[in-house]
């Protein structure tokens, strides 16, 4: 398998960034060389791209697109890319700011995108939020089976294991000599998040609350429900009480490490009707 290619947005300097691409080839490949490089991108001297690499030569506009498309940068590293090769060759202290402000504001775009992908994929099963939990309190001793019998319904060992592997992968656990903790201890998706994946997420605790009701002792849950009358404005305080709630929740869970089981605590309130003040 050949080695990834760096990944440009953890570059201040394109020719860095040019010079770590060719080394990263050429240490998997080593008849990889300088006039091959050149090939890939568009260039028939050899010469070329070592004299980029060591600032003796510059990139116009048509080098930088042969450049990009040569190393099929997907169209958000292309544009930093532009912006790379414009800060670092501009020579006026305005300018400099200007591609500055522009690449700051990729890093900040990416990252953005790089933790809802992230927050996505762990909502996807209701479990993985279980086992996320589970793992800090249950020295389970790398016996997935027995990890997904204390997941309540249970789980397979094969999903116990994709999750904590999942978990993993996003840095949301790591394993130390005494087991598995968290690396954070909060986790919210926000006040007004639409994602269907959330909204799976959420149709999964409905469901698993019925479970709840018909398995789980009276003494060990909390389940109730108020029906009332609102106006808006009522519905639009309920909500943000709700929402502030919520958050002070978390701050006691974040300070609570002596766990011992793991709950679900769900919020609900929706309308169960379409009066609108006048007669059906």
């Amino acid at each position: 398998m050949s080695e990834p290619m760096p990944t440009i947005f953890d570059y201040m300097n394109y020719r860095d960034f040019l010079r770590d691409y060719y080394l990263s080839r050429k240490k998997t490949s080593p008849s990889f060389s300088y006039l091959l490089f050149a090939r890939k991108v568009g260039f028939g001297s050899k010469s070329f791209l070592p004299h980029v690499i060591e600032g003796k030569r510059d990139l116009t506009q048509d080098s930088i697109f042969r450049i990009g498309h040569g190393l099929e940068l997907d169209p958000m590293c292309m544009a930093y890319f532009e912006d790379l090769v414009a800060f670092n060759q501009s020579k006026d202290a305005d300018q400099r700011a200007h591609f500055f402000r522009r690449l700051t504001s990729h890093k900040k775009a990416t990252k953005a995108r790089h933790i809802l992908r992230s927050e996505l994929k762990f909502l996807s099963n209701w479990y993985h939020s279980t086992i996320w939990e589970l793992v800090t309190i249950y020295d389970f001793k790398e016996d997935f089976a027995a990890l997904g019998k204390a997941v309540h319904p249970r789980i397979s060992a094969a999903h116990a294991e994709e999750s904590v592997t999942l978990l993993l992968e996003l840095g949301m656990i790591r394993k130390e000599k005494q087991g598995y903790v968290q690396s954070d201890r909060r986790l919210t998706t926000g006040d007004e998040v639409r994602s269907q994946t959330v909204q799976k997420f959420h149709s999964q605790n409905l469901r698993l609350a019925e479970i709840a009701l018909d398995k789980i002792d009276p003494a060990d849950r909390e389940i109730s429900c108020v029906v009332a009358g609102l106006s808006k404005a009522g519905f639009e305080t309920i909500k943000r009480k709700i929402q502030i709630f919520r958050k002070e929740l978390a701050d006691v869970m974040a300070q609570d490490t002596r766990s011992e089981n793991v709950y679900h605590i769900n919020f609900q309130v929706f309308p169960t009707t379409r009066y609108d003040g006048k007669a059906p």
